[in-house]
């Protein structure tokens, strides 16, 4: 120290004491590194001093070890570096009580004199200054103590400084992370994007081995892997239980957990990697809408993640959660409005067909695009043999999956036919129905299946399948059955259309050779006999009557009838019931459903017999009514406007209402 002589006290002028401080402030504000600051306390106190060896030692956490990181004087290089336990070093007290003392050395130690002053910030102690043997063997002073208390504070500062910089540096990657995330998870509305986009900034900014988004299934009662980043083909099947473990420690909660070696090896599942994670993070993936799933990442390195990485991952978690409500939001609009459009699309294209194959074809290709499956069949049952039969099929071998023909019960589809109820289906393989019609050898590994019905008439389903595991929504089988009951009506149209088809070339047929009979006979009752019959057959129906009109009443002329059904009215007045309504009017009457029309009960037959619809048509001589023919059906039916144009065109020309009336001029 600079000193003025007065007798024999010495008197610092403090000017050394100044220019120290002065190079150590000087280096703090030129930023200099930490250890290089540190170096030059050291030395400066150690010409201040006069001592033999200055020490700075400094503490992670306030009583922990001590590391030491400069030393001026004897043997530095044994020193720095050096980490020892605070309670081993002569500072205990100093460092306890978090003032500079002078402290005796031990009497086996070389070591003649010592002093230390803790280093201080605003979080406690964070280290100690040592200087060791003072020169002519004196003991250190007060002012020394003050002089190191000065160089302690600045070192209290290095300190705080690179606590600053440090928060500043984390700030600035939380900040990074945060401005990526949002920029590239918001810039999406599409949710496999946006999880993509989340893994992508973690792995970037935080060391993982493995990163996973778990999200709930529509039950909440598991888990799925949506996205990841390292894991294999194997691990991604994981599934997890949503009410044990972590996973529901987290989502019950809502906060976000960090997780040691001891517990990664206690819940492992959660990282779903077979290789054992010794630091992991989860956290809760939330939106307004409320707990979506869980983004966790691990590592195989112990201590890899501390606070700052939980409230960064907590931080994406919820901008993941906000990008995904809505990704989401927009998928299901976007979702309604295409589905809509294709709905009205397949109505209008599949009922404006009467082919089967066609309509069907065009279900088919636009199931696929909708519901983004790789694989479709439509079914129809062969009441023939009882058997579900592949017709329109996409993404399967036709020849291997046309063997596929399960009877009412069988297999996954067979059971949606029996019980007319929708399903889908994680994981076909280990379904128990699988086992009676196994579909998961064509390569199947989710499906839904959806009974194809109109009305209490079960025609077949329709299978979505898809060759990845895949958790189809309710919102996705609800669409498949919309789309079900459009082809059902589809199906029906074409193949009643078929039947009337069918019928009007049987019934021209008929007609020919029945015009080719009449022409060959003149006995009046056998041409009204054999009208009855080939009318009953022709239009297959369970009665048939011909009547012929005398003056005001309707006489029985002709009849047939399955058996079981009883005797038609023998006459019957113009004007009464079904029969003489067709006779005042000279139209044609069809009534689809008898137990709906007042007139039946003017009948006989009326309420005795479960007869179901009624066709009645005039007989005519040019414009003069002079008889009624009348079919009845026990099921109920709609007769075709071909079929009653038929039948009339035959009457017609075969004369029936002239023989009729020239019968009873006669």
């Amino acid at each position: 120290m600079d000193t003025i002589g007065a007798g024999d006290s010495t008197v610092s002028d403090g000017s050394a004491e100044r220019r120290a401080i002065g190079r150590t402030l000087q280096a703090i504000a030129m930023r200099m590194r930490d250890s290089d600051v540190y170096q030059i306390i050291a030395a400066g106190l150690r010409d201040l001093l006069h001592a033999s060896t200055v020490a700075v030692g400094l503490t992670p956490d306030p009583g922990g070890p001590m590391d030491f990181v400069a030393v001026a004087g004897a043997d530095p290089r044994e020193i720095v570096g050096l980490r020892v336990a605070a309670d081993d070093t002569l500072s205990v007290t100093a460092l306890r009580v978090g003032r500079p003392a002078v402290f005796e050395p031990d009497p086996h130690s070389p070591m003649r004199s010592g002093a230390i002053c803790p280093i201080v910030s605003v979080s406690g102690v964070r280290g100690a200054i040592y200087a060791v043997d003072k020169e002519g063997g004196i003991q250190f002073s007060d002012e020394d103590l003050a002089v190191m208390s000065v160089f302690a504070q600045a070192a209290g500062l290095v300190v705080e400084c690179a606590q600053a910089r440090r928060e500043l540096t984390e700030k600035q990657r939380e900040l990074a992370v945060l401005y990526e995330t949002t920029r590239t998870v918001t810039s999406s509305l599409n949710i496999q994007a946006v999880l993509d986009s989340v893994l992508d900034a973690i792995c970037h900014h935080i060391p993982v081995q493995a990163a996973v988004v778990y999200l709930l299934n529509d039950e909440r009662t598991h888990l799925f892997i949506a996205a990841d980043r390292g894991l294999t083909d194997d691990e991604r099947e994981v599934q997890l239980a949503a009410d044990t473990g972590i996973a529901a420690r987290v989502l019950n909660d809502g906060e976000a957990v960090l997780l040691t070696d001891s517990d990664t090896a206690g819940d492992g599942d959660i990282l779903a990697a077979d290789h054992r994670q010794r630091s992991a993070m989860v956290a809760p993936i939330r939106s307004a809408s409320g707990t979506m799933g869980l983004l966790t990442v691990g590592s195989a390195a112990p201590g890899a993640y501390g606070q700052d990485e939980l409230r960064l991952l907590t931080t994406v978690a919820a901008q993941a959660g906000i990008a995904m409500d809505n990704a989401s939001l927009f998928e299901d609009a976007t979702r309604r409005a295409e589905a809509a459009s294709a709905l009205y699309s397949i109505s209008q294209r599949i009922g404006s067909t009467l082919d089967i194959a066609e309509a069907l074809d065009y279900v088919a290709d636009n199931s696929v695009a909708l519901l983004q499956v790789d694989k479709f069949a439509a079914m129809l049952m062969d009441h023939r043999d009882g058997l579900l039969r592949p017709q329109a099929m996409r993404g399967l071998d036709q020849t291997s999956f046309a063997r596929i023909t399960p009877r009412s019960g069988e297999g996954i589809a067979g059971w949606v036919y029996a019980w007319t109820a929708p399903t889908a289906v994680a994981d076909v393989a280990a379904d128990a129905r699988d086992k009676l019609c196994p579909i998961h050898q064509e390569g199947i590994a989710s499906c839904m299946c959806v009974p194809m019905a109109s009305g209490d008439n079960i025609l077949g389903v329709l299978l979505a399948m898809s060759s990845r595991r895949r958790l189809f929504t309710v919102a996705e089988l609800e669409l498949l059955y919309t789309i079900a009951n459009q082809a059902a009506a589809a199906v029906v149209n074409a193949q009643t259309y078929t039947r009337a088809h069918a019928r009007a070339q049987a019934m021209r047929r008929y007609f020919r050779r029945l015009a080719a009979a009449l022409g060959a006979t003149v006995d009046r009752a056998h041409i009204l006999q054999l009208l009855a019959d080939v009318a009953l057959d022709v239009m297959e129906a369970d009665r048939c009557n011909v009547y012929g009109l005398d003056d005001q009443t309707l006489r029985l002329q002709a009849q047939s009838r399955l058996t079981g059904t009883g005797a038609p009215d023998a006459e019957i007045n113009v004007g009464t019931g079904l029969t003489g309504w067709v006779a005042a009017r000279g139209r044609a009457l069809v009534v689809p459903t008898l137990a709906d029309d007042p007139r039946t009960r003017e009948h006989a037959w009326g309420g005795r017999e479960s007869l179901a619809s009624y066709l009645g048509l005039p007989l005519k001589a040019g414009r003069r009514t002079t008889g009624v023919l009348e079919l009845m059906t026990r099921e109920p039916r709609v007769f075709a406007a071909e079929e009653v144009r038929l039948l009339t065109q035959f009457i017609t020309r075969a004369r029936i209402g002239e023989r009729l009336q020239e019968d009873r001029s006669t």
